[in-house]
């Protein structure tokens, strides 16, 4: 069977180890335990799901496990209750012509007589093919969705390494911005505009307020009592983010996410900036989001 790596840059070499069928599927009927895996005798990192990383590139690979124990026969729990009907042992063939009569009182009365099996070892034996670069993101990174050549269609050890995107751009930032300190709204698709619609609440530089009478709950008109408010001044905003991030490989993308995510922040954030007290927040410093502002 073909053993896919990696040749990370950090020089470590990076193994694509699937757990061997004769070891059994974990859930649906394991057989066995895994006890190592091993590079050249030394034992290997594990990464995450199938992925071992080892100091240097390896000659021999090789995965041991630990097999349950096999059931030989069966003995009674209490050696008292010894009859011609309940022998002290039974062994599987007798389990077996038993079963069938006596029902769940084999169950009450006995338990299982075990034996341990040696300890299994697969040998990863080639070919082994070779590419340069990190190692495939974990199930905590962002996902890669990538343009596989028809060739690796089925093989997705490789598939960070080729073209492809990172989605989910535009819902980080919606859900990022939502959270931000003086966010009023922020919309993904308002009215149909394929972006962000942010807008922004500030005070003023020189903080201002206004007073607010209480309402009649009973005629709707306004009241003798009422409150002092702050007066801010809101500043709508349209970000033209992309729902992916695109790339010639999974961490050239994964640096143009970063970059595009502390890009869009900061004109959020230098819409903040408060506004001016003399002219009532209508006119404001230029600053990196006025290309963005819908007003």
């Amino acid at each position: 069977m073909t053993v896919y790596a990696l040749k990370h840059p950090d020089g470590r070499w990076i193994y694509h180890l699937p757990k061997p069928e004769q070891f059994g599927t974990p859930g649906f009927g394991s057989r066995a335990t895994v006890t190592g895996t091993f590079a050249d005798g030394q034992p290997m990192q594990h990464l995450h799901g199938d992925w071992w990383a080892t100091g240097q590139e390896a000659d021999r690979l090789t995965m041991t496990a630990q097999p349950h124990a096999k059931t030989v026969g069966y003995r009674l729990t209490d050696p008292a209750a010894e009859s011609t009907r309940f022998p002290a042992t039974l062994t599987l063939a007798e389990w077996a012509e038993r079963s069938d009569r006596e029902g769940d009182t084999l169950w009450d009365l006995y338990t299982n007589i075990h034996e341990e099996q040696p300890v299994l070892e697969h040998v990863y034996d080639g070919p082994v093919m070779v590419l340069e670069g990190r190692e495939p993101p974990s199930p905590d990174e962002r996902q890669w969705v990538a343009n596989l050549p028809q060739a690796l269609a089925g093989r997705p050890e490789y598939r960070h390494l080729f073209p492809g995107r990172i989605p989910g751009l535009r819902s980080h930032l919606h859900e990022t911005i939502k959270a931000m300190p003086g966010i009023r709204h922020c919309f993904d698709g308002y009215h149909g505009y394929t972006g962000l619609h942010v807008v922004v609440e500030v005070g003023f530089d020189k903080p201002m307020t206004r007073w607010v009478a209480d309402l009649s709950r009973r005629t709707g008109k306004p009241l003798k009592s009422g409150r002092t408010v702050r007066e801010t001044v809101t500043r709508p905003l349209n970000l033209p983010v992309p729902a992916d991030v695109h790339g010639d490989n999974y961490e050239a993308a994964l640096a143009a996410w970063d970059e595009q995510v502390e890009f869009w922040l900061s004109v959020v954030r230098d819409a903040s900036v408060v506004a001016c007290s003399a002219c009532h927040g209508t006119g404001h410093v230029q600053h990196g989001s006025e290309a963005y502002s819908t007003r």
